[in-house]
């Protein structure tokens, strides 16, 4: 193991071939008899070995990924050892220190001062797990959740990832994910009404045509339809989609001109637009606005203060319908995107959500944080 006791010696190396210990032969044993002499050594042990032709040490490599699960050692049948075994919780920052093996890694988690690597999963064993999970699941889970195949190709086990530092004058652009109904807009609203000259939304593209004291640039960038369906074939647009017969629409070009601008962009799309915002040019910080439990959501129902929590203008609460229509929702933006979102914020209380908005923000601005490393290299 790298950082462990044999590794730090310099004296054993991989493929030394070990004939004695403690004078034992044990030469034809197994590996657990080996284990047996082991366990009954007091004070120190002396192995008597054939050395492996090349002395190459153990190198480390420079890579950090993203756990997106979490994994427990010694609940892990497989391990060839779980004392060896690195636990890790979803979404730490691991360093792989070593991928030799093709189904056990070595690795300790950044920052951590144990210099001793352990043993985690590689990425072709966990996705073969998950695989196999995704596939009993099938077969017992009636949610039809199970049937919404976009992205279904994406298996989220590793990403890897490096720092990237904030860049003056270049702010990373704010993406608020989650159910309608969940409190998004209102959330934006509050973060733009707090300094309206540093955080701005991209004015949206529409074909219909503009109505008396509209100006075109202010509410719509208003243009044809054949211009639009051109632009959209081209991928021209993070997200669109068509209401009473015209089309609507946000442009790539809308959300970059405000980055360039000096401006922090404030996005709310539909969770599909993830695909078209996570790009090394645009590196967007994803945050989740995730509903409550239901019980704390049907709270919502007679507390008109609680009703602001989601919809500023549902003066009338929401309904049994309403109430799993989000939690459903927010269901499948989960199993399919979970692994994109740098933070979660459960809005149960409005001011808190918006006291945590407010600080994931700054620290988007102030703080080297961990990004695909493709937006660094």
């Amino acid at each position: 193991m790298h950082g462990g006791a044999a590794d730090r010696s310099g004296l054993i190396h991989v493929g030394d071939e070990v004939c004695e210990v403690n004078g034992i032969s044990v030469e034809g044993k197994t590996p657990n008899c080996v284990l047996k002499i082991l366990q009954n050594s007091e004070g120190t042990i002396t192995f008597k070995i054939v050395p492996a032709d090349s002395k190459g040490g153990i190198r480390e490599s420079k890579v950090r990924v993203r756990a997106h699960f979490s994994y427990k050692a010694s609940e892990d049948p497989y391990i060839p050892c779980k004392e060896a075994g690195l636990d890790f919780s979803k979404g730490d920052v691991l360093h792989i220190v070593s991928q030799d093996d093709a189904y056990w890694w070595q690795a300790r988690r950044e920052g951590d001062r144990n210099m001793r690597a352990g043993l985690i999963p590689s990425r072709a064993l966990q996705e073969r797990r998950i695989i196999l999970e995704r596939q009993q699941k099938e077969k017992t889970d009636d949610d039809n959740i199970k049937n919404d195949d976009f992205d279904r190709e994406e298996i989220p086990t590793y990403e890897e990832v490096a720092k990237l530092y904030p860049r003056p004058g270049l702010y990373r652009p704010v993406v608020l994910i989650g159910p309608p109904g969940v409190g998004r807009n209102e959330l934006k609203r509050r973060l733009m009404a707090t300094d309206p000259d540093k955080y701005k939304t991209p004015v949206p593209y529409t074909s219909r045509p503009p109505r008396p004291g509209e100006i075109n640039g202010k509410e719509y960038h208003f243009v044809t339809r054949e211009k639009m369906e051109e632009d959209i074939e081209a991928g021209m647009f993070i997200e669109y989609g068509e209401y009473k017969g015209s089309l609507y629409g946000t442009s790539c070009e809308s959300v970059s001109s405000l980055i360039n601008a000096g401006y922090v962009c404030l996005l709310n799309p539909h969770y599909q637009a993830l695909k078209m915002l996570r790009t090394p040019q645009t590196k967007p910080y994803v945050i989740y606005v995730k509903p409550p439990r239901l019980e704390i959501l049907k709270e919502t129902r007679n507390d008109a203060r609680a009703r602001s929590t989601f919809d500023e203008n549902n003066s009338r609460g929401f309904t049994d319908e309403e109430f799993h229509e989000i939690l459903h929702s927010a269901a499948r933006i989960e199993f399919l995107y979970t692994h994109l979102f740098d933070e979660v914020i459960v809005n149960a209380d409005l001011s808190m959500a918006f006291e945590q908005l407010v600080n994931a923000v700054h620290r988007v601005e102030s703080e080297p944080l961990w990004v695909p490393a493709s937006w660094v290299q």
